[in-house]
């Protein structure tokens, strides 16, 4: 069985593909919101920002808003996992810091969990349209729950690709706010701009002047969306002008900027190349 339900705040899907070559295209992307990943079966590599990880069954991954990844089929095994795409204001405000602060990939041993992904196919069997959204959304909260409560496999914290680069990542994720030109972060680690772009592109998949503006809607749009005006913030996200942020939001969010924020799932993931 499989299904790939959209609704305005919420996407439950029960996705099986046989490689290499899936039907789904897995472009390097990023989301806007929350993304867990229930592994079941196959023989697949995750790329997540600069870390590599070599998926096994019951492996629980959190995509977490603005992390670029890809997934890269390692043989013709079909690949079958469960998606739950949801916004932040879905986690209950008690579990928000603990969900915020879990690694991306935990080993989950818990037949609870377990047994709660399953249920997503028997609902979606039994149930349709009001009534099939409130109990995902709160089968959703039940996951939230077991999730935030159980202790990670701290082994499985993937695979570095480049150690520099992922000093670079941090430098980036921690200087929004300012301007942020390629030549700062050049002068700052006392790279050359041509190697720092092309060791990023190799390392992430995206270019670097790509991933710095992603990163700063997405600080733009968390400040809208928790009531500040948009007009009043582009300064904050390093943009010298909103006209160019404007822009770039409209490019990356699919709408205009507006107080409150994006309060729905985008149509599609956001795709960098």
């Amino acid at each position: 069985m499989t299904y790939n339900l959209i609704y305005p705040n919420l996407n439950f899907a029960h996705k099986k593909e046989k490689g290499p070559y899936y039907e789904e295209v897995f472009e390097k992307h990023f989301h806007l919101i929350y993304e867990l990943l229930f592994f079941v079966s196959g023989n697949v590599d995750l790329v997540l920002e600069n870390k590599i990880y070599h998926l096994k069954p019951n492996d629980l991954v959190l995509i977490k808003p603005g992390q670029h990844h890809y997934v890269i089929p390692q043989s013709e095994e079909i690949y079958e996992r469960y998606v739950i795409k949801f916004p932040e204001y879905i986690i209950p405000n008690e579990l928000l810091d603990i969900i915020k602060n879990k690694p991306t990939l935990t080993e989950i041993n818990d037949s609870t969990i377990i047994n709660l992904f399953a249920s997503l196919d028997d609902h979606y069997s039994s149930y349709k349209g009001q009534h099939l959204d409130l109990i995902l959304e709160n089968v959703l909260k039940m996951i939230l729950s077991y999730y935030s409560s159980i202790e990670e496999n701290e082994k499985n914290n993937g695979n570095v690709y480049n150690q520099k680069m992922n000093k670079v990542i941090d430098y980036i994720n921690e200087n929004l706010a300012a301007p942020l030109m390629i030549e700062d972060i050049c002068e700052h680690f006392h790279y050359s701009k041509s190697y720092i772009v092309k060791e990023f592109k190799a390392s992430l998949g995206v270019p670097i002047k790509q991933y710095i503006i992603a990163k700063k809607i997405l600080l733009a749009e968390s400040l809208i969306s928790k009531g500040s005006k948009p007009t009043e913030i582009y300064n904050n996200c390093g943009f010298e002008d909103y006209s160019t942020f404007y822009r770039n939001y409209i490019k990356i969010v699919g709408k205009a900027p507006s107080l409150g924020g994006a309060s729905t799932i985008p149509s599609s993931d956001v795709e960098t190349n």
